[in-house]
């Protein structure tokens, strides 16, 4: 296989192949390529996020936001509530019918990452993810200052 000489290209052919590995399986469930990602977060990491929070968090504009988070809400997998702390927002949490789901979506993502560092030592694994989340802290340092300015 020939060797890309750009970092951002290698990111985004990952990226893509493995969409090409989720969505057929996510599928299953009635969850397409727009809103598997945010049912992900809700999941695993944050449940009880605003839009605007799960918006800035996943850094995505917020009508994609808004599809996304509007069809996983028609589909029975995520419900609004009023914040109670500010009754102009809502909250946003995953249902039960999520919850059924969370052990073959957490299989599926662990599926993912074994294949995807297959053959890596372990000193390999724990350099490349230190290295990848030095460069998300870099790109969200700099769209931070950027937006400062």
């Amino acid at each position: 296989m020939k060797k890309s000489g750009s970092l951002i290209k290698l990111i985004s052919r990952i990226f893509r192949a493995s969409q090409g590995y989720i969505i057929p399986r996510v599928s299953q469930y009635g969850i397409g390529r727009g809103q598997w990602y945010f049912l992900n977060k809700l999941l695993f990491e944050k449940d009880g996020l605003s839009q605007q929070e799960l918006s800035k968090e996943m850094v995505v504009d917020s009508a994609h936001t808004a599809r996304a988070i509007k069809y996983l809400e028609e589909s029975g997998y995520v419900a609004r509530q009023k914040d109670p702390e500010d009754a102009r927002k809502n909250k946003i949490y995953v249902t039960k019918k999520a919850v059924l789901i969370r052990e073959d979506y957490h299989n599926l993502f662990k599926d993912l990452n074994k294949t995807l560092v297959q053959g890596f030592t372990k000193a390999e694994k724990e350099l490349l993810m230190s290295m990848l989340d030095r460069m998300c802290e870099n790109i969200n340092k700099h769209l931070e200052e950027e937006a400062l300015h």
